[in-house]
């Protein structure tokens, strides 16, 4: 349910299933779609094997040391506060477990998009993607989301278009980009407009191509409009609550410190007053402030 017929004319439902031609044609304004390296597709579906073994994971991620490295620091981090420090894959799998390894796993993999993307000017779009990985987290954990690693990855992927559509439409969206930068309008009706489509579909899309859970790829494409999410309302709300945080709070291109985010679909819809909002709004100040070792 990702991606409305342009031939159509009807760009009020974009979200829906594209018939082949319409896919293709976003396939062909996006043409360089960034492969997961195969280690870490071989790692994720190593953690959905309910008899893997520790050692056999540890194994295979060790061969890329970046990554390693890169689950060792999110491990070690202030967002985990364990009590002592981690130094091997085998022991973060035996204190966190295999699933949220694996989430951990897709993080760091998610934000090597938009590292090797850096010198096309997404420091704003980072910084805001990770800030509302930790802001989903946090209200995943308010609301009693069942799965906060999910709601983190979903959180960190979310914009995960942006750099893509900057890679493979540099010059349209360069303008964009400047646009949304001197506040005029925002990315997602500006896409619209612009190619037919937006992040959230190509971030849906990477989704489905990287294999991640469906629910993740759900929220990802509706986290604009999460009460039209047919499946999981509740992680797109918490997704498309988390990017407005981002927002009232003035971290990234889009910026509105006026934002009245109790009166937000999102925030109704999870049942957030006025004072849980300014409680997780503190929360989510402190995480960031707390976790930025995690990016250096």
């Amino acid at each position: 349910m990702i991606l409305q017929s342009a031939a159509e004319g009807n760009m009020q439902n974009v979200q829906s299933d594209p018939p082949d031609l319409n896919l293709s044609l976003l396939v062909a304004h996006v043409k360089d779609l960034p492969p997961l390296p195969g280690i870490v597709m071989s790692a994720m579906e190593m953690t959905l094997d309910p008899d893997v073994s520790i050692r056999d994971l540890q194994i295979l991620i060790s061969k890329d040391q970046a990554l390693s490295a890169k689950i060792l620091k999110i491990v070690n981090s202030a967002m985990y506060a364990l009590s002592r420090e981690v130094s091997t894959v085998s022991h973060a799998v035996a204190v966190l477990g295999i699933r949220t390894v694996s989430s951990v796993i897709m993080a760091a993999s998610v934000e090597g998009v938009f590292s090797r993307a850096k010198d096309l000017g997404t420091k704003l779009m980072s910084e805001h993607s990770w800030g509302a990985a930790l802001a989903a987290r946090t209200i995943a954990r308010w609301v009693q989301y069942e799965n906060l690693e999910e709601a983190l990855v979903c959180g960190l992927m979310h914009d995960i278009g942006k750099p893509v559509m900057m890679m493979n439409c540099q010059a349209r969206y360069t303008q964009i980009v400047s646009e949304i930068y001197k506040g005029n309008g925002d990315f997602h009706q500006s896409e619209l407009l612009a190619f037919g489509f937006s992040h959230a579909h190509v971030g849906a899309l990477l989704a489905r191509k990287w294999n991640f859970p469906p629910q993740l790829a759900e929220a990802v494409g509706y986290h604009h409009d999460p009460l039209s999410a047919p499946s999981y309302q509740k992680l797109a709300c918490i997704i498309n609550l988390a990017n407005l945080f981002m927002i009232s709070m003035g971290i990234g291109f889009v910026k509105d410190k006026t934002l009245v985010l109790e009166k937000q679909p999102a925030a109704v819809h999870l049942k957030l007053s006025g004072s849980a909002l300014s409680v997780l709004a503190a929360d989510i100040e402190a995480s960031i402030k707390t976790t930025a070792s995690i990016r250096n």
